[in-house]
């Protein structure tokens, strides 16, 4: 298979800083508290950290946003701390190759002590697993890898819905700005945060090159067999996974849909299609970040 390149997308502020990044990004969202979850957490990142290589987590957030250097008693401690927390007391692990990069190789944990938690502006919050890697890891290792790793860990996590996709993050305060630098050219690209997005209930977070599905949202679209009828496309597969849940992958790879190379996406638009009454859709206001501009992108597979 020929060697993959991707855009490198890369946004900067008026001070040089680099404020967006592009990325390879896997996202597993899930409605249960850390409790329930924790062992598959902890199985989840240790096969991980295995199966990066040459890439390698170097630093973790040991407190008040403090890096250490992450070693085999670090890791441990994390392990402990995520699989027994404590009462009413949420799991987080923060953990980085290089905790300055924003492109760079991130892991962003957050267990939830109780779901729902009890107060209405925090009522959609669910535990989110967020594994970010540099662009290069894509295109060194092949889709091939990648899918493989996702599917793995996949197995691990009882996810209500993830994805993998190519992606440009930013912070949340950039996300505007970040945005100018896709739209209109690459409708492919995932806007994503730099962190993970507790806010997500049971919704969908877009249409990406890899969907995992799970409940309710699969029952609530009729099962496997219903999506199999829905998305007959050449180049849609769909593989079933334990727990009635279900790996939809568009194309061999992900696809950026270049606008200037004339490239389309059939199967992006075939898939809104179905999932739109389960899209998520940003509601709290960002900076630089215009209500119907952000409307519009979320939309570019519908409209």
């Amino acid at each position: 298979m020929p060697t993959i390149r991707y855009p490198q997308l890369k946004q900067h502020d008026e001070r040089d800083g680099l404020i967006a990044n592009d990325a390879l990004l896997m996202c597993f969202y899930m409605q249960r508290p850390n409790e329930q979850i924790a062992p598959a957490i902890i199985r989840a990142l240790e096969l991980f950290r295995e199966r990066i290589h040459p890439y390698q987590l170097a630093w973790y957030n040991a407190g008040d946003g403090q890096a250490k250097p992450l070693d085999d008693s670090a890791w441990e401690a994390i392990r402990k701390e995520t699989l027994d927390p404590g009462p009413e007391t949420a799991a987080f692990i923060q953990m980085w190759d290089d905790p300055i990069r924003l492109g760079g190789l991130h892991v962003d944990y957050r267990g939830l002590d109780i779901i729902p938690l009890p107060w209405p502006d925090r009522k959609d919050d669910v535990s989110v697993l967020y594994l970010r890697l540099p662009t290069e890891y894509l295109e060194e290792q092949g889709p091939g890898q990648v899918r493989a790793l996702a599917l793995d860990l996949a197995a691990e996590l009882p996810f209500n819905s993830g994805y993998v996709d190519f992606v440009l993050c930013s912070n949340i305060w950039d996300l505007g700005k970040a945005l100018k630098l896709i739209q209109p050219r690459y409708p492919g690209v995932h806007l994503a945060s730099s962190g993970a997005n507790l806010r997500m209930n049971t919704w969908v977070d877009g249409v990406h090159w890899m969907n995992f599905l799970g409940q309710p949202v699969l029952g609530q679209l009729g099962g496997v067999a219903s999506l199999r009828e829905r998305l007959s496309l050449p180049g849609i597969s769909l593989q079933e996974m334990s727990g009635d849940r279900v790996l939809i992958t568009l194309g061999e790879q992900p696809v950026t849909g270049d606008q200037e190379a004339g490239q389309m996406l059939p199967l992006h638009r075939a898939l809104a299609r179905v999932l739109e009454p389960h899209l998520h859709h940003w509601k709290r206001p960002y900076v630089s970040l215009d209500p119907e501009e952000i409307l519009r992108w979320e939309r570019r597979f519908l409209d």
